[in-house]
């Protein structure tokens, strides 16, 4: 199967991300404590994101203009270079932290590595998402890394079409039912799910059913479920 295709997830799946957004948005909550209860912050800061992931993306800097907005209507005219200083401190250290490798995520890809091809596909600001994979150690692993847009159907057909597979070839894992999940079924790929503790509401939905989807219980059980899948395509 060294010809084969293996798509992984980066964010949460190859290495820890959605924890460092909580983060962030709790040191956030402390900045405007003094303005509103804890949830309305929360609240208001998730409805900004939803509004502006679709303008500008994904990412630490679609999260700096979130906070931004949610600030100026929070606080109102007592909004100040104080407070953006504090925004700009958050996100400057959200943007620069440490990148932690998933326990087991090289081992995993040490015995997948020469019986497959492998392919980081994710989302996201391209230099934040790039700089994310580089600092991981993970690179001398991967065939291709490709940051899309948007992780929907066309995106992952693009995808495919640019590595000379079909779309029903497609072999993706990831934590987001989703991103990861949801539209490699649509196009009649398979699609292995590995959970992760901590879900971005933005990335919850319900798990579609289909005999293409199969779970992993951690990254370490990926070699054995794709063993499975090789001996039914056989």
């Amino acid at each position: 199967m060294q010809n084969r295709y293996i798509f992984f997830d980066a964010d949460d799946t190859l290495w820890e991300n959605e924890c460092f957004f909580r983060e962030a948005e709790d040191r956030f909550v402390e900045l405007l404590s003094g303005f509103a209860p804890d949830d309305e912050i929360r609240c208001s800061l998730a409805e900004a994101q939803e509004e502006n992931i679709p303008v500008f993306g994904y990412g630490s800097k679609t999260y700096l203009i979130g906070m931004a907005d949610c600030a100026v209507k929070i606080c109102g005219e007592k909004f100040n270079s104080t407070i953006y200083k504090g925004i700009n401190k958050i996100i400057r250290r959200l943007s620069h932290h440490e990148v932690h490798v998933i326990d087991g995520v090289r081992e995993t890809l040490e015995s997948l590595y020469g019986r497959y091809r492998l392919a980081v596909a994710t989302k996201g600001d391209l230099r934040e998402q790039l700089g994310k994979f580089r600092a991981s150690g993970l690179e001398g692993f991967f065939h291709h890394i490709e940051v899309m847009e948007n992780k929907d159907k066309r995106n992952y057909a693009a995808m495919a079409r640019k590595l000379d597979i079909a779309p029903e070839e497609i072999i993706m894992i990831g934590n987001s039912v989703k991103s990861d999940i949801a539209p490699v079924i649509k196009l009649g790929g398979t699609a292995i799910h590995v959970p992760h503790e901590i879900i971005w509401e933005h990335e919850k939905m319900d798990m579609p059913e289909s005999v293409n989807i199969f779970e992993a219980g951690n990254i370490k059980e990926i070699p054995k479920i794709l063993d499975f899948i090789d001996l039914l395509a056989q």
